[in-house]
């Protein structure tokens, strides 16, 4: 529970003790009515990222860094390294930044600015760049140099392409991946999410390795479903032999262009 001595407890999403101020919507004549509450800005909404489809979480994963970018450029957080250019694979970095994206797009964007909730927002980032260094990325921190143009992320296109090729799931656990499984698979279809993690812990494997669009998964092959984040189970029995057939003699091919590269290596030595 929040502490309701504490201001910082009130202002944090989340943390609130306090009703909603009041806010106004538009009425007959175009003015706006006392007491009426905002509607939901869909921007501002904090979610978690398993709970996202994969076009959501990319387009979340593209605006959190580069609001990162201009935050690591606006702070001058390049000095000492404050922010480590390694947050992306430091899962609760990525955590308590997109919380503090989406906490000062709250006070910045609201219909009542607070001065107030502004100080307290820099607090709060005061704070997670020294954990950040501390109890995030310790070993990752470089020692003290003077900040220079080259040091800013903004112009730094390697920099920001290592970032944007980071996993948003990282660290998250099967469990929770897996969980709502029952409530959305309806028996033949299953979150993107599930086979993003089925893939990455070796339990699930594409047609091919250029091939991604169907994947073996718990005895049964799956295909994407179009804009839905969700993966189709394939019900016909021949097409799934077919595609049993299929990865087979990819596989082999695969292991032919492998063994062919060695080979290459080897003689180009």
């Amino acid at each position: 529970m929040a502490d309701p001595d504490n201001p910082i407890a009130r202002l944090r999403p989340g943390g609130r003790v306090n009703p909603a101020p009041t806010t106004r919507r538009m009425g007959a004549g175009g003015r706006r009515r006392d007491g009426d509450a905002p509607e939901a800005d869909p921007r501002t909404l904090v979610r978690e990222w398993h709970a996202m489809t994969p076009t959501e979480r990319r387009t979340a994963w593209v605006e959190l860094v580069d609001w990162v970018t201009w935050l690591h450029d606006r702070y001058e957080l390049a000095t000492e390294h404050r922010l480590p250019e390694c947050w992306p694979q430091h899962p609760g970095l990525i955590e308590e930044l997109s919380a503090l994206k989406a906490w000062r797009h709250e006070i910045y964007n609201s219909i009542a600015p607070s001065g107030q909730a502004a100080r307290y927002w820099h607090a709060e980032l005061r704070l997670v760049i020294a954990n950040a260094t501390t109890a995030y990325a310790q070993p990752c921190r470089a020692g003290h140099k003077t900040p220079r143009h080259d040091a800013l992320a903004d112009p730094n296109t390697d920099l920001r392409s290592r970032w944007l090729s980071a996993d948003p799931l990282a660290a998250v656990p099967a469990s929770l991946m897996t969980a709502g499984i029952e409530q959305t698979r309806g028996g033949d279809r299953i979150p993107d999410a599930v086979i993003h993690d089925a893939l990455h812990r070796g339990d699930a494997r594409p047609l091919g390795q250029q091939v991604a669009d169907f994947v073996h998964y718990d005895g049964f092959w799956w295909t994407p479903e179009d804009s839905t984040g969700m993966w189709l189970q394939i019900s016909d029995p021949v097409f799934a032999a077919d595609l049993d057939r299929s990865a087979d003699r990819l596989a082999e091919a695969d292991q032919a262009v492998a063994q062919a590269q060695t080979q290459r290596r080897q003689d180009w030595r």
